[in-house]
């Protein structure tokens, strides 16, 4: 069994550095493999990502976690205010997205070029996500870049557009022309 990861997304994309982890022959063999293909990952990089892990990325762990944390829970408390009924979502427990599902009779890949042309929102169809067999009806919501006030902002014009796709446009929605 092997077990990889990389820093890119923890510590720094421009180092390039990875990890893994196996039993000892494995990693003789992989290792001959990598100097084939690419003749040495730089010592320098190597050296810098095992400095960084050790003195700071528990911190910058920590800090990432809070941050996606709240992001997540304000595009999770804009969703319970804005989604029109029928719309279902997952509250994630790790990840940066909330996947949605909508109503039967929406394709996904309908609403989010309505929801970017139309009202600059930007999200993307679940379907691209199965690899046979597509579920239409969802969409991939990421809660990584924006705000809580974009977040909020981008939700309630969504719940607007699914409401007046969906045929109603009820409570507290916004409906665009």
């Amino acid at each position: 069994m092997l077990y990889t990861g990389t820093f890119s997304k923890t510590l720094a994309p421009s180092l390039r550095v990875g990890w893994i982890v196996a039993d000892a022959p494995v990693i003789r063999r992989l290792t001959l493999l990598k100097q084939a293909s690419d003749l040495a990952t730089s010592a320098f990089n190597q050296m810098l990502a095992l400095r960084l892990a050790r003195t700071i990325l528990p911190a910058e762990i920590a800090r990432a976690r809070a941050a996606y944390r709240s992001r997540r829970d304000a595009m999770l408390a804009a969703l319970a205010a804005h989604m029109p009924p029928g719309v279902e979502w997952i509250r994630p427990e790790g990840g940066l997205y909330i996947w949605l599902t909508l109503p039967g009779h929406l394709d996904g890949a309908a609403v989010a070029m309505r929801a970017l042309t139309e009202h600059g929102v930007a999200t993307i169809s679940g379907a691209a996500f199965y690899p046979v067999a597509p579920v239409r009806n969802t969409l991939r919501l990421s809660f990584s870049l924006a705000s809580k006030e974009d977040a909020t902002e981008a939700i309630k014009r969504l719940g607007g557009l699914i409401g007046e796709m969906s045929g109603r446009v009820e409570g507290s929605f916004i409906p665009f022309s």
